[in-house]
């Protein structure tokens, strides 16, 4: 039976921060519709760096949580490899 897979708090906010960017990602084509080509291109880029920024910043944390909890999990095997083992050697 496979585990099941819960979302954490992170992914839901990084969803819900992508979902609302690129709704955002939508206002400079209409302000550079409108005459405001000035103010959609600063903006624009602003709503860019801003979505790479948090993405990078969840990619970071994402990864180093990852490498963090592989890395208990193989201290855990060795572990009880290590108990196993002599507990075959009392035996013998």
């Amino acid at each position: 039976m496979k585990p099941r897979k819960y979302r954490t708090y992170t992914k839901k906010m990084m969803n819900r921060i992508i979902a609302i960017a690129l709704i955002d990602m939508q206002f400079p084509f209409i302000l550079a519709f409108l005459g405001k080509e000035q103010i959609a291109e600063s903006m624009g880029s602003l709503i860019v760096t801003e979505i790479i920024g948090v993405f990078m910043a969840y990619c970071l944390k994402s990864f180093f949580e990852t490498k963090e909890s592989e890395k208990i999990r193989l201290q855990e095997e060795q572990m009880k490899e290590s108990e196993d083992s002599e507990s075959e050697e009392i035996e013998l």
